[in-house]
C-alpha cells in the first residue's frame, strides 16, 4: 500500500478526532520536529536505501562470453578458434513473482517510514503534554507556596507577639519546607523535559508558556477499531505474509528447469561452424529443501499476523477501557472540588480564628492534593488518548 493511499484511508475517519485542531496551536513545534528530528532523518535515508535494495535481484545473471584459441599439432591441422555467448535465465514465472516481491518490499519500506514518523510525532505530543502538565503543576505549587509563606510570616508575627505558640510556627515551617521540596522536584522535571524536547527537535529549544492542557477528545469505539484494522502496524505484518508467499513462489520457480541459450562458433583452417545452442538445467538436489523452508516461513507469518491482530485488538480495548475509567474519575473529582472549600476560604477562616492551624493544614492540603490529582488524571487521559490516536498521525 502506498503512503498516499494509506493517508486517504486515514483522512476519511478524521471527523471523529479534534486533535488536528488542538495541534494547530502547536503547529510550529510539530513542524520543527518533522524537519529536524534526527530519528526521522535517519528513517528517511533508510527508506530510500530500502527502495534501492528492493529494486535489485530481479534480472537474469550476466551473460557469459568465452573465447578459445587452440594450437594444432601437427601444425598442418591449423589452429582452432572457439567463440561463444551464453545467457541463462530462470523459469519465466520466477521473474513475475520477484517483481511482485519487489513491490511488496517497497510497500513495507513505506510502512516502516510511516511507523517511524508516527512514533516520533507521538513522542513529540507526549513530551508536549508532559511539559504543559509540569508547567501547570508548577503554577499550582507557586500559588500554594505563596499562601504558605503568607501564613508562615503571619505566625512569626503572632509568635513574637505572644498570640501563638512556637509549636504552631514549627508546623508552619515544616509545611513550607515540604512544599519548597516539591517545587524543586518539579523544576528538576521541567529541566529534564526541556532536554528531552531539545533532543527531539534536533537541538532547538521549545517551550509552552502559559499553555493549559488541551481538552480531551470524545472517542468513537467503532471508528477507532476500524482504523486499527487498517493501521500501518497491522498492514506491515500482512505485507510480510504476502512477501513470504511471493518468496515461496520464487523458490518454486527456481526449482523448475533453468533455460540457457546462446551463440557458438568454431573455426579450423577454412572451415567455419556457426550456430545457436539451447539447454536447460535438471532440478535434482540444488534447491531440495528451500521450498519446504519457504512453506514453513509462510505458515509462521500467517500465525504471526493472527497473533499481532489479537494483541492489537486487546491493547486497543484496554486503552479504551482505561479512558472510560479516567473520564469517570475526572468527572467525580471535578464535582467534588467544585463543592469543596477553596484555599482562599480556608485561609480566611484560619485568619478569623474559625479553624485551627492543624485543621487548615489538613483541609487545605487535602484540597491541594486533589487539585494535583485532577491535573494528573487529565494528563494521563491525554497521554492515553495520544497513544490511541497515533494511528492517524
Amino acid at each position: 500500500m502506498h503512503i498516499q493511499a494509506w493517508l486517504m484511508i486515514m483522512l476519511s475517519s478524521l471527523p471523529l478526532w479534534s486533535q488536528q485542531e488542538i495541534d494547530q496551536q502547536n503547529e510550529p513545534y510539530m513542524k520543527l520536529v518533522l524537519e529536524n528530528n534526527p530519528t526521522l532523518r535517519a528513517a528517511r535515508e533508510s527508506y530510500q536505501l530500502s527502495l534501492l535494495e528492493a529494486g535489485t535481484g530481479n534480472t537474469p545473471p550476466n551473460p557469459e562470453v568465452e573465447f578459445g584459441y587452440l594450437f594444432g599439432n601437427p601444425s598442418e591441422l591449423g589452429n582452432r578458434i572457439d567463440f561463444s555467448v551464453n545467457q541463462q535465465i530462470d523459469f519465466p514465472t520466477t521473474y513475475i513473482h520477484r517483481s511482485r516481491a519487489r513491490k511488496i518490499r517497497n510497500s513495507k519500506a513505506e510502512l516502516e517510514y510511516i511507523l517511524a514518523r508516527q512514533e516520533v510525532l507521538l513522542l513529540a505530543r507526549q513530551l508536549m503534554i508532559e511539559r504543559i502538565y509540569l508547567n501547570n503543576q508548577q503554577g499550582l505549587l507557586e500559588e500554594r507556596l505563596s499562601q504558605a509563606n503568607l501564613i508562615h510570616t503571619d505566625f512569626q508575627q503572632k509568635v513574637a507577639a505572644g498570640e501563638e505558640s512556637q509549636l504552631a510556627l514549627n508546623q508552619s515551617s515544616l509545611h513550607l519546607v515540604s512544599l519548597e521540596s516539591e517545587f524543586e522536584q518539579v523544576l528538576l522535571k521541567i529541566m529534564n523535559s526541556r532536554l528531552s524536547i531539545r533532543e527531539l527537535t534536533g537541538g532547538t529549544e521549545q517551550d509552552f508558556p502559559g499553555a493549559t492542557l488541551p481538552p480531551t477528545t470524545a472517542i468513537i469505539r467503532d471508528s477507532i477499531v476500524s482504523a486499527y484494522r487498517q493501521s500501518p502496524d497491522l498492514l506491515l505484518y500482512q505485507q510480510e505474509l504476502e512477501l513470504k508467499r511471493e518468496e515461496q513462489s520464487v523458490m518454486v520457480g527456481q526449482n523448475l528447469p533453468r533455460i540457457s541459450a546462446g551463440y557458438y562458433s568454431e573455426t579450423i583452417l577454412d572451415l567455419k561452424f556457426k550456430g545457436f545452442q539451447i539447454g536447460f538445467s535438471v532440478p535434482l538436489w540444488e534447491n531440495s529443501n528451500t521450498i519446504k523452508s519457504a512453506k514453513s516461513e509462510v505458515i509462521y507469518a500467517e500465525a504471526d499476523v493472527l497473533r499481532f491482530t489479537l494483541q492489537l485488538e486487546k491493547e486497543v480495548a484496554q486503552i479504551l477501557n482505561q479512558l472510560d475509567n479516567l473520564d469517570l474519575r475526572i468527572q467525580n473529582l471535578e464535582s467534588a472540588l467544585n463543592t469543596g472549600n477553596t484555599l482562599e476560604l480556608l485561609a480566611l477562616s484560619l485568619d478569623n480564628g474559625e479553624i485551627s492551624l492543624t485543621e487548615y493544614f489538613y483541609t487545605s492540603d487535602f484540597h491541594f492534593r486533589n487539585q494535583l490529582l485532577l491535573l494528573e488524571y487529565r494528563k494521563e487521559r491525554l497521554l492515553l488518548e495520544a497513544a490511541l490516536l497515533k494511528v492517524y498521525l
